[in-house]
């Protein structure tokens, strides 16, 4: 089965620019108890150990994981696997393989383990190059990161309308754990969730069964960048190019050449460090936290310079009886914006975080 994975129609839309008529998969976010005693599903118990994570890329929205995952599952199950030629392996899927056949995905035994109360188990460690389903990065470089490994039902038998197997994720929860390697430089580990869901791809893969929906579980390491240390890096630097700018109006106004070279430096300067930020993050079809105040700071940074433009014209075309005159207004005109720009600096910061 196609292992591509989309963001989670109940919780994230698509975005802008996608063709509404293409979005065809949707995933519903269940309670795996519910699916069991309301359609009467065969439960299969799925615990994770997540080994390791690196190489991630948020450009390529891709990450590297390594780990171990189990299944455990009840009789019932396992004379339908063995009646249709199932293996373990091919009973659950990672869906968010980026190239499938570089993945490795070995179990631990030839064949399952049989445990007491007549139920099957099986472990198996994986090593795959995975990819990000969503990313929400609006409140960027203070965003979080969901770093998923998503585990599907494969077999169209077993989908929900067909045997209705649903997997639930393991109830000791001692089981399900982080190794020390899942982290990734310049992020801290904020939550580890398991995010049950039911999918559907929209087709019926050229069967005459109607759209299929298949049992999800996604486990989820939650990861967030140090605040302190995104501000310094990104924020601090703008603010200071913008302290300059401001800063600007307090030139004498006779000194229209140096006033005239700040703001004008100044967008220079803005935009190399934009085109910095920008480089590490993929194409996004809307504006972040940290696009706002760039946008905010051009605006201001070229009305400077048409200000500057119109002081300099305005001192130079004054008669010499009333050049101090016209220095008192272009001084009066500097202190409004001044106060103006580094009031709206603020208020953009505060409606752009409170907007996502």
């Amino acid at each position: 089965m196609i292992g591509s994975a989309v963001a989670l129609k109940a919780v994230i839309p698509p975005e802008r620019g996608m063709p509404p008529s293409l979005v065809r998969e949707e995933s519903m976010l269940v309670d795996p108890k519910t699916e069991l005693s309301n359609a009467k599903g065969i439960g299969v118990e799925v615990g994770t150990f997540i080994e390791n994570f690196h190489s991630l890329s948020l450009r390529q929205r891709i990450f590297n994981a390594e780990g171990f995952y189990w299944l455990e599952w009840p009789r019932e199950l396992q004379d339908l696997m063995v009646a249709q030629g199932i293996t373990p392996l091919q009973l659950v899927e990672i869906t968010n393989l980026v190239n499938a056949s570089s993945a490795q995905i070995e179990p631990d035994t030839v064949a399952p383990v049989q445990k007491p109360a007549d139920r099957f188990y099986q472990l198996f460690r994986y090593s795959a190059n995975l990819y990000i389903p969503m990313v929400d990065l609006r409140r960027s470089p203070f965003e979080k990161l969901v770093l998923p490994v998503v585990l599907e039902v494969s077999p169209e038998g077993f989908s929900h309308q067909e045997a209705n197997v649903v997997l639930v994720p393991d109830s000791n929860k001692k089981n399900s754990q982080v190794g020390s390697g899942a982290y990734i430089n310049g992020y801290d580990i904020d939550t580890v969730r398991s995010v049950s869901s039911r999918h559907s791809y929209g087709t019926n893969w050229g069967f005459d069964q109607g759209d299929l929906d298949f049992s999800r579980l996604s486990t989820e390491l939650v990861m967030k960048g140090d605040p302190f240390s995104s501000f310094v890096t990104w924020i601090l630097p703008l603010m200071i190019v913008m302290l300059i700018v401001l800063l600007a109006p307090l030139l004498d106004g006779e000194l229209g050449e140096i006033r005239l070279a700040i703001p004008s430096t100044a967008l220079l300067t803005l935009i190399f460090l934009q085109q910095t930020y920008k480089a590490e993050l993929p194409l996004l079809s809307y504006l972040t936290f940290l696009d706002f105040l760039y946008a905010y700071s051009y605006i201001v940074s070229v009305v400077l310079f048409v200000l500057f433009l119109w002081r300099s014209n305005a001192y130079a075309g004054s008669p010499d009886q009333h050049k101090g005159e016209a220095l008192k207004m272009i001084n009066r005109v500097d202190r409004v914006f001044q106060l103006s720009a580094f009031t709206g600096f603020f208020v953009v910061a505060a409606v752009a975080w409170s907007a996502w």
